[in-house]
């Protein structure tokens, strides 16, 4: 069902509306399962909901940390394991590159690295052959996984990727995600970073939605789930709705998340049709229908 040919941009009443038509879901995390301090217990009842009917569910979330971090934070924030089947996040997205070393680029690279980010992401990399050096001049790469503190900028962090760029160092980004709102607070993700990076001339790459090989990981964790019986939902029309399109899958828009902030609405209102409209047509993407929280 993914056809991109119509203008149309139904406002679901809830996931039920649509849900016999998928097998499998694709669901986003941050903005769309939770906001970064509780869950949404709509969101999870829909998604407990579906896997009654059925179906199976595959969490896909741009976060820089591997699955048994986004595990242990589910668990704290109270969301039970009848949710979702498995779990697929770009932070182990980029792992997963980093440990086969299939890519020419991932294999290119050396093996010490400089982090930019928490230190619970720096612990990505462990168990793997990476040393994580202290300074930029020791390292062979960079890998950012975001900023270290709220309200940390770009501008902040420039003192160190001035000197990665002067050596020609590579950037690993391991979360696409330009911003995130933490409750109602929008702060910069790696993907901040890693465009400012590009923008002064560095080389990067990363790992998550809206990139390919992702979906093509999330397939498999979907079992024989055939494409057209798959919805990918998430806030992120350049990431979840943009992929989704890419990897020929149909999707349903949340616009409580980031598109309401930025439109100055209430996460729980209506989403305003002339903003739906301009925004699907801007970045070229039709999705199966929009709804501002993810309800059953």
């Amino acid at each position: 069902m993914n056809d991109q040919s119509s203008d149309a941009t139904p406002v679901l009443a809830g996931l039920s509306d649509i849900a016999s038509a998928y097998d499998g879901l694709l669901i986003d995390l941050w903005g769309c399962l939770h906001n970064g301090i509780t869950a949404y217990d709509a969101a999870v009842d829909a998604l407990v909901r579906f896997r009654e009917g059925g179906g199976r569910v595959v969490l896909l979330s741009n976060a820089p940390r591997d699955d048994r971090a986004v595990m242990a934070q589910l668990v704290r924030f109270g969301v039970p394991d009848t949710a979702w089947d498995a779990i697929m996040t770009a932070g182990l997205a980029v792992k997963l590159e980093m440990n086969e070393r299939a890519d020419p680029w991932f294999a290119e690279l050396g093996r010490r690295y400089y982090h930019i980010g928490t230190e619970n992401d720096a612990s990505l990399l462990d168990g793997l052959d990476y040393e994580r050096v202290g300074t930029v001049g020791e390292a062979e790469f960079v890998l950012c996984c975001g900023i270290r503190h709220s309200g940390e900028t770009v501008a902040d962090i420039m003192p160190e990727l001035e000197p990665a760029l002067a050596r020609g160092l590579p950037l690993v980004s391991t979360n696409p995600d330009k911003s995130v709102l933490r409750g109602d607070t929008r702060e910069i993700c790696a993907g901040t970073i890693a465009e400012a990076y590009v923008a002064m001339g560095g080389t990067m790459r990363e790992e998550g939605k809206p990139y390919p090989a992702v979906y093509a990981r999330c397939r498999t964790l979907l079992g024989d789930v055939a494409t057209d019986r798959i919805l990918a939902i998430g806030d992120g029309i350049e990431t979840d709705i943009a992929g989704a399109r890419d990897a020929g899958i149909d999707a349903l828009w949340i616009t409580g998340g980031l598109p309401a902030h930025s439109w100055g609405v209430a996460p729980d209102a209506p989403p305003p049709q002339d903003r739906v409209v301009a925004a699907c047509a801007e970045s070229g993407v039709n999705p199966r229908g929009v709804m501002p929280l993810l309800a059953w």
